[in-house]
């Protein structure tokens, strides 16, 4: 044998001694069982086991005998063992790395978060499936059962977090190898696309590949507020017009929905009727531009993460996101404020981000390279972009003022401090006549033309213009729901259970227990319509509660309610308790139910709806393309749905818990200025949080978060040199 190759077998010898002093088998084996734990408990069956289950094993069973049965009956057995067997492998490098590793596994920051992940997951599954705590807080073996659950998913949830910490660090302190001398033709395209025509390239890519969504659906997709909103600006009756206390009943239109997009939507109608006497022909110049806004304001943001330092493969994911996500071009044909309301807030984001760094020293490996002139972060046109993100977010949703206000205060405050810190360091070398810019001026100047111009429109042109503001019952729904779920459970008739019907027809009410007063009755109905209320009461959207709110309702009615609301939370704290997380979880849990509803058929259905054939003729577009298109999109959509971990991209408890994990990672690095960026983001998310339906119903709620994310990540993780200060 040569020398060469004695060198080459002792130095494998020694890199397999190395290995093992490193990872004894011992801590494998450990790893191994733990990883085999974790998917052992977190697939047991939350359902009760059936008594007859027990008894065909041990007839005489009772005791803690026959719960040690239950809770052994809930594991998944042999159905599922090689998949968990196999995961379990896969699942031991991971668990051996982060618990035998350097040691820093049990930071609060792990453990706090995967505590939190572990409890959302169990309760998360006990509402999905029975709207309340009855699996976990049932019987001795359902709390078993749900502890075992438990850690299993809280071992799960340190790894984790664990690895995504460790994988922020990677991305944050390094940039990826991507050039022409390795990837060639790839690195090319890729270049040419991103670097060489940064804003066209990616807006031509997404209108490309979203064309054929936007055939599909033409003249545009239906959802349920639309046609309500197109009737509003006609002046036509319309469901939100129905129950508002008018300022002038000859004037419907009224702010239940944005007054702005109410007036953009219904002009495009307007006009389209007016041009070529076509209300889809209207529908169709709204829809198109709507689809051009949503792919131009995307392709801006991954056009800022050049100007800001970020490398050519992180822009390069970000647009695959984008492309093939469903959603996004499922939504740029969407019929709803949501997506321009997204778009604004989008551009806001930018320009807040752009504004936080210029202040900032930058460094970008391409210039560096190349030679070139680094692009100016923020020039003039950059102040008009702030100024129509800053005002599409104001008007463009109800309440959007905070958004504006939260990203121009934070920008304000960092550029004034940027300023500080500029003239301690000319002062401190001596530079006379330093003039650091006054950015800080100019965007609080923009806020004051936000606040300026939401108080003229509310205040003056409103009611100038006899136009009703919007319900209080809006901002109501969650103690609507408390009460409604209250009356559900403890007053007779109003329960969700099906009365007794005799054969001479009349009905026996079910059992009372007495909680709910005659007082207490007619104090409720004064504010909701009592009758019935316990039937309407639907645990994941509001609608049905506080549809039968009563705008007549004086202050006096409002105070005596909330007092009646919080006697029967003394009542039954377990009641409200639910009924808050029913509101909640499908924001922190990937329910069962997350569902696509915005598909052609369903639009199909809206449209044919008589309150909107009555004066409209809105119908989707037939043709072969259209419906060869439909087919396509759909088919594809399903494929994203149902296959496993791709399907988890269309639940909004994915997203949320991205963007914890962000915030905790920025929290431990102390990254305040990057912190700052998602206030916004997590401002979106807290008004998701006490709007009418759960994350599980809608996900068009959190779309502004959605669309942001890819750009708040990139500009805040993968470069700390540019935001961390």
């Amino acid at each position: 044998m040569k020398d060469s190759d004695l060198s080459t077998t002792a130095a494998r010898d020694a890199a397999r001694i190395v290995w093992f002093k490193r990872y004894p088998a011992k801590q494998t084996l450990i790893a191994f069982l733990l990883a085999l734990l974790a998917t052992t408990a977190f697939s047991i069956d939350p359902a009760p086991v059936s008594s007859n289950a027990v008894l065909a094993i041990d007839p005489k069973a009772s005791g803690m005998l026959y719960v040690c049965y239950e809770v052994l009956l809930s594991f998944a057995g042999h159905t599922d063992a090689v998949m968990l067997l196999a995961l379990a492998c896969l699942l031991t490098l991971p668990f051996r790395y982060v618990f035998f590793g350097r040691g820093d596994t049990w930071r609060p920051s792990i453990i706090l978060p995967s505590l939190f992940f572990a409890i959302c997951m169990v309760f998360g599954r006990s509402y999905d499936l029975t709207d309340s705590a009855e699996i976990v807080l049932g019987d001795k073996a359902r709390i078993i059962c749900a502890w075992i659950g438990g850690a299993g998913w809280m071992l799960l949830a340190i790894v984790a977090f664990y690895l995504a910490f460790e994988c922020l660090d990677w991305l944050s302190s390094r940039r990826i190898p991507f050039s022409e001398a390795h990837f060639g033709r790839v690195w090319r395209v890729t270049h040419a696309v991103l670097s060489v025509h940064p804003f066209a390239g990616p807006f031509l890519v997404l209108m490309i590949a979203w064309a054929p969504t936007l055939i599909a659906s033409l003249p545009g997709l239906f959802m349920g507020d639309t046609g309500a909103q197109i009737r509003q600006w006609f002046n036509y009756p319309n469901g939100t017009s129905d129950y508002l206390r008018l300022l002038n009943p000859n004037v419907l239109l009224n702010g239940h929905h944005p007054v702005v997009h109410t007036a953009i939507i219904g002009s495009c109608v307007q006009l389209g009727l007016s041009l070529f006497n076509s209300a889809n022909a209207g529908l169709a110049i709204y829809t198109c531009a709507q689809f051009v806004i949503t792919a131009a304001c995307m392709a801006y943001s991954i056009s800022s993460l050049r100007k800001l330092g970020v490398s050519l493969p992180v822009r390069g994911v970000i647009l695959l996101f984008f492309v093939f996500m469903p959603m996004f071009s499922n939504y740029a044909a969407l019929l709803t404020k949501d997506v321009l309301f997204a778009d604004a807030f989008l551009v806001l984001l930018v320009q807040t981000v752009k504004l936080v760094a210029c202040g900032l020293p930058r460094r970008d490996a391409n210039v560096e390279r190349t030679g070139e002139k680094a692009p100016v972060l923020f020039a003039r046109h950059d102040w008009l972009l702030l100024a129509l993100g800053a005002m599409g977010s104001t008007f463009l949703r109800n309440g959007g003022l905070v958004f504006p206000l939260a990203a121009c205060v934070i920008a304000a405050a960092l550029c004034a401090w940027d300023v500080h810190v500029a003239r301690r360091a000319a002062k401190q070398a001596g530079a006379a006549g330093a003039t650091p810019r006054f950015r800080w001026v100019g965007v609080l100047a923009v806020l004051a033309l936000c606040l300026a111009s939401n108080m003229y429109f509310t205040k003056v042109f409103m009611p100038a213009h006899d136009i009703t503001p919007g319900s209080k019952r809006e901002i109501l729904s969650i103690p609507f729901q408390q009460t409604a779920r209250f009356v559900q459970k403890h007053d007779g008739l109003n329960s969700g259970v099906n009365p007794t019907v005799k054969e001479d027809g009349t009905i026996v009410e079910a059992p009372c227990d007495g909680l709910v007063t005659d007082e207490e009755r007619a104090v409720i109905d004064r504010v909701l319509k009592y009758e019935n209320l316990g039937r309407r009461y639907n645990p994941d959207k509001s609608d049905a509660v506080k549809n039968c709110f009563n705008e007549y309702a004086s202050q006096e009615d409002i105070k005596a309610y909330f007092e009646v609301w919080a006697q029967m939370f003394k009542k039954d704290p377990e009641c409200y308790i639910s009924a808050l997380i029913n509101n909640y979880y499908g924001y922190f849990y990937p329910s069962a139910r997350d569902a696509w509803v915005y598909s052609t058929a369903r639009s199909a259905e809206i449209m044919a709806k008589p309150d909107n054939l009555k004066y409209f003729d809105f119908h989707p577009v037939d043709s072969k393309v259209v419906r060869w298109c439909d087919h396509l999109i759909n088919l594809y959509r399903v494929a994203v749905q149902r296959i496993p971990f791709i399907s988890l991209t269309m639940s909004s408890a994915t997203y949320v818990w991205i963007m914890i994990a962000v915030v905790l990672y920025l929290l431990r690095r102390h990254s305040w200025r990057g912190l700052a960026i998602w206030v916004p983001l997590l401002g979106v998310l807290a008004v998701c949080l006490i709007g009418p339906c759960n994350g599980s119903t809608y996900m068009r709620y959190l779309y502004p978060v959605i669309a942001c994310m890819p750009f708040a990540i990139g500009a805040t993780i993968t470069r700390s040199d540019l935001l961390w200060s």
